[in-house]
């Protein structure tokens, strides 16, 4: 039997390599059995042992998912093509139960169609949600044709994007999600226009297409995802007229399952502020990271409330696990961001004490104050020397890339303590004082200014949660020393040590070669995911 299906699925292979055009219904049966197919493989998979099977399994059903895309929309365009809308009743029952013959002329309804365009007729033959069928119709003019008032077929709104997305190998749905992103920024045709390309550009005067397909050409899948979101916010901020520091603040609103809500908004500068102490109250080898991780005693003991029928009172307050003893992500980053405002109460007291009480008391506000383990927010800005002298048009990017304006910028030379970190053409660190060896703060400040997080292709955490790498293993007789140093995430670091992944330094500056089997190539590469934006 097996032999019998690898005969045949051979002897298809060759057909179909062979067929230079196939008919009509030889695509419709096609189309029938690809699905049974699938269904086999399915239905078959509990069998397989192998994981090196189960691997080359996944690979051929996600190269059928993307083809399946593509097809789908080119389904799309084929019922709008084909004015499949203007079908009679009577030829779409006859289709559904398979008693039409393909080979007569198809008839169209007399009078007014029952469905207005492709997109209702896509919906009502699938008993698809009529949004999803108007998007895929939507998608065909994106990628396929569009289609003037007249009916004559137009090229694709996005060119060189349909090119992409017609091309086996990159997800397809990539293309499509870029393309319906830029098209919020073409402009309106008038309604006797004839449909033109793409023309949006960003700043630099280049079509937005292109700059979006060279964003998709990244081969690393978290980089290219935020390289793109970095276009399209670019592109928001180009077409923006109002002045965002104007919407700045904190929004209340509203109330949710017994939670107040809030929002917050904030300038790039104070953004950057916020996300350093979001993050080092998260890290657990800071004492406020650690603190930040319990629970109020109050509100663990509360949770003992609610337990099975079965369990006692007595039981349930002696139960040694409590699902509360550590807080999530979203909860310790709170608690870190409370704790520092206790602080500013305290100091604020302190200071009224020593205005108008004794000495005493002072003290005894030190004390109160030194129990309380906090953040101490950093602010990091990279400039370059061309930024720095006003002979750039761009203004400088803080740690965790928020772009600042020009007046942001001042604001924070005005009011910050400079710490010159100069960085070559390629990032390489080539001053920043005389220092003793150990990775101290200086050296820590430098590798992360240079990193700015771990330097593993698509790894996105932040600088603040990783830990300082010796190239030259320290225990092989390596040196401490700054290009001689990198940033990696905890997993990274054990990676590194475990032999999976290999670290190098290229001229100063640390790169990665990933494994065999994710880069056959063996080419060493930085992640640029924390690259700062192109203005």
């Amino acid at each position: 039997m097996t032999t019998r299906i690898m005969q045949l699925l051979t002897e298809l292979h060759t057909t179909l390599a062979d067929s230079q055009e196939l008919c009509t219904s030889e695509l419709i049966a096609l189309s029938a059995v690809a699905p049974e197919l699938q269904s086999a493989i399915r239905t078959h998979l509990s069998s397989v042992s192998d994981p090196r099977a189960a691997l080359l399994l996944t690979a051929g059903t996600e190269a059928l998912a993307h083809e399946t895309v593509r097809t789908q929309i080119h389904c799309a365009h084929l019922i709008e093509a084909t004015g499949a809308h203007q079908l009679d009743i009577t030829q779409l029952d006859a289709l559904r139960s398979n008693a039409c013959d393909l080979a007569a002329a198809p008839m169209l309804t007399a009078s007014r169609p029952s469905f207005k365009g492709a997109a209702e007729m896509l919906a009502a033959w699938l008993n698809l949600d009529f949004f999803e069928a108007r998007r895929r119709v939507n998608d065909s003019h994106l990628m396929i044709c569009q289609f003037d008032a007249q009916g004559n077929r137009c090229p694709a709104q996005f060119t060189a994007l349909a090119k992409r997305f017609n091309t086996a190998g990159p997800d397809p749905r990539e293309s499509l999600s870029t393309a319906r992103r830029l098209e919020k920024f073409e402009p309106t045709a008038g309604e006797l226009d004839s449909p033109a390309t793409a023309s949006a550009q960003n700043g630099a005067g280049q079509l937005l297409e292109q700059a979006a397909l060279e964003v998709l050409a990244e081969p690393e899948p978290k980089t290219r995802t935020k390289k793109l979101n970095r276009l399209i916010k670019s592109a928001k901020e180009q077409h923006a007229v109002t002045d965002p520091q104007a919407g700045a603040g904190v929004y209340r609103k509203g109330e949710r399952e017994g939670l107040i809500i809030y929002e917050v908004r904030l300038i790039p500068l104070d953004a950057d502020g916020f996300e350093s102490l979001l993050n080092q109250g998260d890290n657990p080898r800071t004492a406020a990271g650690a603190a930040s991780r319990q629970v109020d005693a109050e509100q663990s003991a509360a949770s003992t409330a609610e337990h099975p029928d079965f369990v006692t009172e007595a039981e349930a307050a002696s139960a040694t696990w409590n699902p509360l003893t550590e807080a999530s992500v979203a909860r310790r980053r709170l608690q870190a961001l409370l704790m520092l405002l206790k602080v500013n109460g305290h100091k604020l007291n302190q200071l009224l004490r020593k205005i108008h009480d004794t000495e005493a008391s002072t003290q005894l506000m030190e004390l109160e104050e030194a129990e309380i383990p906090v953040v101490q927010p950093t602010i990091m800005v990279h400039l370059s020397l061309a930024e720095l002298t006003g002979l750039a048009t761009t203004y400088g990017v803080t740690e965790h890339g928020f772009t600042l304006r020009p007046a942001e910028l001042r604001q924070a030379l005005a009011r910050a303590k400079i710490i010159p970190l100069v960085l070559g053409g390629r990032g390489e660190i080539l001053d920043i004082g005389r220092q003793q060896r150990n990775f101290p703060a200086y050296m820590r400040r430098a590798i992360k200014a240079r990193d700015r997080g771990c330097i593993v292709p698509g790894c996105t955490v932040a600088p603040e949660h990783c830990e300082l790498h010796h190239i030259w293993w320290w225990s092989l007789g390596g040196p401490t020393a700054v290009h001689l140093g990198c940033c990696l995430c905890t997993a990274h670091h054990h990676d590194v040590h475990a032999g999976i992944l290999k670290v190098i330094s290229n001229g100063g500056l640390p790169q990665v070669i990933l494994p065999k089997f994710m880069d056959p190539t063996q080419r060493p590469r930085r992640n640029t995911i924390n690259d700062r934006p192109e203005v």
